[in-house]
């Protein structure tokens, strides 16, 4: 379970640090399809440091099950925005990469589907175990 938590922990550092690069245009994009943030501009300008957080939460092994069930709700609502969005048939630009993913110009894919999945599934499986 270390592993896999300091794994995580790096990861959600990365991508947050690529989100708050580029906050505006993340925050435009992420209220796109995330389906709070499309209520909520405080939300989506929050996000990245939510997972600056909760990475740091990891990597410093602090209260590990009850921050996992956080990012375990987050990834919850980022699924079902994400397959919402998908099955509109929108080309919406992902905010998942922040301001790398801008550059690139990466669309909302099943790939963004996929890698919700899996943070999900890490953070039950660091709960159940």
């Amino acid at each position: 379970m270390l592993l896999m938590t300091q794994i995580m922990g790096w990861f959600l550092i990365a991508v947050g640090l690529l989100k708050v690069f580029d906050w505006k245009k993340f925050a435009e994009n992420f209220s796109k399809y995330d389906l709070i943030a499309m209520r909520s501009n405080s939300y989506a300008y929050s996000y990245p440091i939510l997972e600056l957080l909760i990475g740091g939460t990891f990597l410093a092994s602090w209260n590990v099950k009850i921050v996992a069930g956080i990012l375990l709700v987050l990834m919850i609502i980022g699924v079902a925005g994400v397959i919402k969005s998908l099955k509109t048939h929108k080309k919406v630009q992902c905010a998942c990469l922040g301001k790398l993913g801008h550059k690139l110009n990466i669309n909302l894919t099943k790939f963004t589907l996929i890698e919700d999945i899996i943070m999900g599934g890490m953070a039950l499986a660091i709960i159940l175990l």
